[in-house]
């Protein structure tokens, strides 16, 4: 898959997300769906176009993702590197929270009477492997093809942010695309990038258990942490951010030295100096076209409208 059918793969996916949130609005009144289902549904909205492009452009799997074993010590450093990428992931969202919503604790607030086991199983690790496979397979490896690693790398990452429809998740989902994107070059397997993706949608899921935060939207853990703290919510997210700033500059220079030590455990460290030459040779190949910037213009006017709403009838 080249990156012009990566691009038009993307549009595709967008035009089906938009078809089935329209078809959705239309039927809201006679479909009855539970949370599982839908959560389900999100992600076979994603996948199935995909899965289409695959077919369409006689795409085969093999060669093109790669999907080697890894070693277990990998995972276990895969794993560190994930609670150590984490204070920057939560840089991202908190300082993202003082323009827009928390848009993961309103989707969190729906999980009310459902089984824990069943939402680890969905949203903490099927979910994850769907769209690594989407995202850090086909995406990035499509548009890696030119060569172009780092711009393949930040697109398919932005690309990532985008399809989650909202500012906030946006934001730290394209940090979490990069590091998923170093994983896979460090360990030549996207398994790595979906363990890392794994981890943290079930540490997340297990905390928000664990924390109370269980039926309780945005509002609602808004006017409770200005009351615990004596703070406006939005001084009380300052103080995170200048927290969480310095505990993400010396916790992702240590995932950075990890990351060095799983290469050379995998025995990749002279194809990452290699890579490293590739990405200093200039290229004339383009990443964008008509296609994906439809698709992205796309994106866009949903966000902003969305947002454009929210305020209003708040």
């Amino acid at each position: 898959m080249s990156a012009k059918k990566a691009n038009w793969t993307f549009l595709a996916v967008i035009l089906f997300n938009a078809a089935a949130i329209v078809l959705l609005a239309i039927f809201a009144g006679k479909i009855n769906m539970t949370m599982t289902q839908a959560l389900l549904m999100s992600q076979g909205i994603v996948l199935f176009p995909v899965l289409l492009s695959l077919v369409f452009t006689r795409t085969k799997l093999k060669g093109f993702i790669p999907c080697k074993k890894i070693k277990f010590s990998s995972v276990l450093l895969i794993i560190a590197v994930t609670y150590l990428s984490m204070p920057l992931i939560s840089l991202t969202n908190l300082f993202s929270m003082l323009f827009v919503e928390n848009e993961a604790n309103n989707m969190i607030a729906g999980f009310e009477g459902i089984s824990p086991f069943l939402i680890v199983l969905i949203v903490g690790i099927l979910g994850p492997a769907n769209e690594e496979f989407i995202f850090r397979g086909v995406f990035y490896h499509g548009y890696r093809q030119n060569g172009r690693i780092i711009g393949a790398a930040v697109l398919s990452s932005v690309l990532f942010g985008m399809m989650h429809l909202n500012f906030n998740q946006m934001a730290y989902a394209v940090v979490v695309g990069i590091i998923g994107v170093l994983l896979i070059e460090c360990t030549g397997s996207i398994l790595s990038s979906m363990i890392f993706h794994a981890t943290i949608n079930t540490t997340s899921v297990i905390a928000a258990y664990a924390g109370g935060t269980i039926g309780k939207d945005s509002a609602d853990i808004q006017n409770a942490t200005e009351a615990m703290n004596n703070l406006t919510y939005r001084e009380t997210l300052c103080v995170g951010i200048s927290v969480y700033m310095v505990m993400a500059v010396i916790a992702t220079a240590i995932a950075g030295c990890l990351m060095y030590v799983i290469a050379r455990s995998e025995k990749r460290v002279a194809y990452m100096e290699a890579l490293g030459k590739v990405c200093r040779i200039k290229r004339k190949e383009k990443l964008f076209s008509v296609p994906l910037w439809i698709a992205m213009g796309l994106c866009m006017a949903y966000m902003i409208l969305n947002e454009v709403m929210t305020h209003m009838a708040g």
